[in-house]
């Protein structure tokens, strides 16, 4: 037998292209698969490095390797984007001539709509005359606080009070005078959004729809006191008719009974201020009798005053 040694020629065109692709489009939390393809079988393990700090490895004897990295992560804010990997550097597979082919690979990151929630809170429980502090609170789907990145997000109460969330922050805080009232007994104060404006740079901003109740105690210690103050027409004919007329200075909360010392009640009833009582004045007769006669309010009952 004969051998013929056939020398390398470096010099003739003998050029091996590497391309590198990778999907046209992902969702935002994904993955990302850059395939390298070579376009002839590598002799040696040939090592791709990426300007992403990944590398790619094409075994001997193989034309394509791949790495899968993660896609920009899953967020709330509208953030649609490109992506474009190239390769930086190439060693291995004994090429006489190794060329990166292309301009790298470029991949859409899709949006994924994920929610905020505007979710309001408020203090509990409060005395009469004291602060209702109402916070609104930006949260994901997990309920974790979400920082307001760009312009400021406005919350309208239905008591029309607004809430600012500021840049920067994930909540923010107004606060409301609890109601005093003069009537007996705890009350409550219930409050709901009813608007959000800004936050155009979120996928998905979600008013809370739940209100929230402040228990309102009381205090019947502070100056809440209710008069009744009884009037009279200031003179009538004999044989006529007398209206007593009682009036309170705050509504009744329940019906009112007010005993007079000429035997007679008048009722208050509840909502109302004022109630009367019509009674006969002296009888008409032949005698010079010219008289005065006073009335007074011996006892009260109900209202639920304080």
């Amino acid at each position: 037998k004969v051998t013929t040694i056939v020398t390398d020629t470096p010099d003739t065109d003998n050029t091996t292209t590497v391309t590198l692709t990778a999907p046209s489009e992902v969702n935002e939390g994904g993955k990302i698969t850059y395939t390298a393809t070579l376009s002839n079988k590598a002799d040696t393990d040939v090592t791709l490095t990426l300007d992403n700090k990944q590398t790619i490895t094409i075994k001997a004897g193989d034309t394509v390797g791949t790495v899968t990295v993660d896609a920009p992560s899953d967020d709330v804010f509208i953030d649609k984007s490109t992506q474009t990997v190239k390769i930086t550097d190439t060693a291995g597979g004994n090429f006489e001539k190794l060329v990166v082919a292309g301009d790298g690979a470029t991949t859409q990151i899709n949006d994924t709509i994920d929610k905020v929630d505007v979710v309001l809170t408020a203090t509990k429980t409060v005395g009469e005359g004291g602060q209702i502090v109402y916070t609104a609170t930006l949260v994901d789907k997990n309920g974790a606080p979400v920082l307001n990145t760009t312009g400021p997000v406005t919350v309208t109460l239905d008591n029309k009070q607004v809430i600012t969330i500021g840049v920067n922050e994930s909540s923010g805080t107004v606060s409301a005078v609890a109601p005093d009232d003069v009537y007996k007994g705890d009350q409550t104060v219930t409050t709901g959004i009813t608007k959000v404006t800004g936050g155009e740079h979120f996928e998905n901003l979600v008013p809370g729809t739940d209100k929230v109740t402040t228990i309102v105690t009381d205090t019947p210690d502070t100056d809440n006191t209710t008069t009744v103050t009884l009037t009279a027409p200031s003179e009538v004919n004999e044989g006529g008719k007398i209206t007593y007329t009682a009036t309170l200075s705050n509504k009744a909360d329940t019906d009112v009974t007010l005993t007079l010392d000429n035997k007679q009640t008048i009722t208050i009833k509840a909502g109302d201020t004022v109630g009367t009582v019509t009674v006969d004045a002296p009888s008409d007769d032949v005698f010079i009798d010219k008289s005065t006669q006073t009335v007074k309010i011996t006892d009260t009952a109900g209202g639920n005053f304080e």
